[in-house]
């Protein structure tokens, strides 16, 4: 008779384990959409010295060759062409070695009744794909080329002028078009890119003098659409919009008359409902309150940043609304971390499918690899996930990438 033994369901169990990382993974994946993967191979030309010399100083170089230059001189009879030389030129990807993890006992596993167990292995696919699309953000919302009505700092969300409009993808596809910036193509249609945004610009677009021109998602056919979160199309782009868009949090102008000024009294935890704060002054209940890990007036980001909904409550316990799973922080903050209620600069993306180039190792993976479970201890008294990630976005050419910044009239 045959009998199933928990050794025969250990493959079985390492493909969910597997199907549950994945899906954390592709439920944070945004900014990595518009990475034209390179693995190190491609990067190293296949060969051995080359795959060694790649890591030598942490970066991975590709290489561009000119096109040729217009000859309007017409052939001679007796003469040869003179052959033109090509121009290189070349882009460096800065990569590394990555990874995180979470150990957890076994008994904690049986007195506690939760889904820690199953849960696992999503929740460390969910924090893989934050570092990685963290770094294909540093990498794409760096670039050199920056539409924005006005100084970051000075983006004031009582401006209707501070905010995104049809006229600024109008301006921004003429741009792309004449870099001849790379985008989808389909047959007998034009190039489209990408216009990667949070809800609250969609929706100052959509509310815009001309905001019938978006054409909803609806309006055209399944095989027409090629990103997740596509929402709908504005002049040459395609907008995607989703939570996980970059938002610089209180980067923009303090407004007077509301501005808040304070710090955290106590450290704050994940999923904490409720903060202590130095002071409430001009503190109004449902307004948006930023907590700071750093200011990201220039081309530092900060991950742990985030932004809460005021409900009530005093200094000592001010009860709040957040990003987290039940409704509470996210992320953890120490004590004397910065609280403001500046204007914050939300960010479009526009770009095309290989505007940023990623570079990772294909022993380790795309999407890096799912280590565990493991079993640890002498009586095997803990059980841990973790995930490994070797790789790096860089910008292969400045022309290929437009950052939009704009105020959001939701915070006026």
């Amino acid at each position: 008779m045959t009998i199933t033994q928990s050794s025969t369901l250990s493959n079985s169990l390492r493909i969910q384990y597997l199907n549950d990382y994945q899906q954390g993974a592709m439920r944070r994946r945004f900014y990595d959409i518009v990475a034209m993967p390179i693995d190190r191979l491609s990067a190293a030309a296949g060969t051995a010295q080359g795959m060694a010399d790649l890591c030598k100083g942490g970066t991975v170089r590709i290489t561009f060759l000119s096109d040729m230059g217009v000859t309007t001189t017409p052939m001679s009879e007796v003469s040869d062409i003179t052959p033109q030389v090509l121009a290189d030129a070349v882009a460096d990807v800065t990569v590394d070695m990555f990874g995180d993890g979470i150990q957890t006992s076994q008994k904690a596993l049986i007195q506690y009744f939760t889904n820690y167990g199953s849960s696992a292995p999503e929740k460390v696919g969910l924090n893989m794909m934050d570092l990685v699309d963290f770094k294909a953000a540093e990498a794409s919302l760096n670039g050199s080329l920056v539409y924005r009505a006005a100084a970051r700092a000075s983006l004031a969300a009582g401006t209707t002028t501070h905010y995104a409009s049809d006229s600024v993808f109008a301006n921004v596809a003429a741009r792309l078009s004449q870099f001849n910036c790379p985008g989808w193509e389909g047959e007998g249609k034009p190039t489209s890119w990408a216009a990667l945004m949070d809800h609250f610009v969609l929706n100052d677009i959509a509310r815009g003098a001309n905001g019938t021109v978006v054409l909803n998602v609806a309006q055209y056919q399944d095989k027409d659409m090629v990103l997740n979160n596509e929402v709908g199309r504005l002049h040459s782009f395609r907008c995607v919009a989703s939570g996980f868009a970059k938002t610089m949090y209180g980067a923009g102008l303090s407004t007077g008359g509301n501005t808040i000024a304070t710090t955290l009294t106590t450290a704050a935890a994940r999923l904490a409902r409720t903060i202590a704060i130095g002071s409430t002054t001009n503190l109004a209940v449902n307004q948006w309150l930023n907590i700071l890990d750093g200011a990201e007036t220039s081309s530092t980001f900060y991950p742990g940043n985030e932004r809460v909904k005021v409900i009530s409550g005093s200094s000592t316990a001010l009860v709040i609304v957040g990003e987290g799973p039940n409704g509470g922080l996210r992320f953890a903050h120490a004590a004397g971390a910065t609280i403001q209620d500046a204007d914050s600069v939300h960010t479009i993306l526009f770009a095309g499918p290989s505007s940023l180039a990623k570079v990772y190792a294909p022993e380790i993976g795309e999407f890096g690899e799912l280590v565990g479970p493991k079993q640890q201890g002498l009586a095997n008294q803990w059980t841990s996930f973790a995930w490994k990630w070797f790789g790096g976005y860089g910008r292969p050419s400045e022309n290929w990438l437009y950052r939009g910044e704009f105020a959001v009239s939701e915070e006026a």
